[in-house]
């Protein structure tokens, strides 16, 4: 029983501040789910700006930034693979330069090529984008509605991962977590670690919500509806990731950020609350508790 209660003041502040959260997520849920107003509010149809988008656009788009993204962590190893194999904290260090090198080439295939490839390939007439016609949030309000999300998720993402891992475990598969939570805890840089850190609860969260819930998420729910679009957008976002452990819950995470973004009709609160699931995590895993990083 001791190993699972430290001793150490700042892994007891942290034990009673992810219970807090816990307890306050189901607490809302709760809520939520009693009250008939909000709950539609959530789950009711809302509309979202179209993408204005062809078929064919829309997967040259997705095929273009993803390619550019791999040409991206490639051409990194390829150039800097060797040297970076020598240096300390080489995993971390690596992890991080290749990471950096696929978002920018996801910027560089979103901003230029796929804009160049629309205009050299362009047949019919250009469709712009519907703008949203509810009032824009204000990051104040973002920020809220991100925090509130976090907390609510917490408590859910729980239950799931629990029962997915004894899944995994009963059915032998492995279950362990994402090679960034492992490099996070080895990382004996600061520096390093603050770039992790800024890659981790920025960039990422910036890149993966644009590409799945503003992108992803807006094309299919106008083209198939909003089931099919959670669904599809969901397993897609979990599968990225490349790690049994987390699909389940990280599916979870984003069909309930697609809610959100509907809901809000703003991509900011997603991306806050993106990043900030992802900073929760990180704290758990520097704290050292493993028994609360599920």
């Amino acid at each position: 029983m001791s190993r699972f209660m430290p001793t150490d003041p700042a892994q007891l502040t942290l034990v009673v501040f992810e219970f807090t959260l816990l307890f306050a997520g189901a607490g809302l849920f709760l809520w939520l789910l009693f009250n008939r107003e909000q709950r539609q509010r959530w789950l009711g149809t809302h509309s979202l700006p179209q993408l204005g988008l062809s078929a064919f656009e829309f997967t040259l788009g997705a095929v273009t930034i993803l390619l550019c993204s791999f040409a991206g962590s490639a051409l990194a190893q390829i150039a800097l693979g060797h040297y970076l194999a020598k240096m300390a904290d080489a995993e971390s260090l690596q992890m991080f330069v290749y990471n950096l090198a696929n978002y920018a080439g996801a910027v560089l295939g979103w901003k230029i090529l796929f804009p160049y490839l629309i205009r050299t390939w362009q047949t019919g007439p250009v469709i712009r984008q519907s703008r949203p016609t509810r009032q824009i949030l204000s990051w104040p309000q973002a920020c809220g509605y991100a925090v509130g999300t976090l907390i609510v998720a917490l408590p859910l993402l729980t239950l799931i991962s629990l029962g997915w891992m004894e899944l995994l475990r009963a059915w032998g598969i492995p279950d362990e977590p994402q090679a960034l939570i492992a490099l996070i805890s080895d990382t004996k840089s600061a520096a390093l670690l603050v770039g992790i850190l800024l890659m981790a609860c920025v960039l990422a969260p910036i890149y993966e919500e644009l590409l799945f819930r503003a992108g992803l998420y807006r094309y299919v729910r106008q083209k198939l509806g909003r089931t099919p679009a959670l669904l599809i957008s969901g397993v897609c976002f979990g599968a990225l990731h490349n790690n049994w452990a987390g699909f389940l819950p990280l599916a979870a995470l984003g069909m309930l950020l697609a809610l959100v973004y509907e809901t809000t009709g703003s991509i900011r609160v997603v991306i806050i609350a993106h990043g900030l699931f992802n900073l929760n995590t990180i704290c758990i895993v520097l704290s050292g508790i493993k028994e609360l990083n599920l």
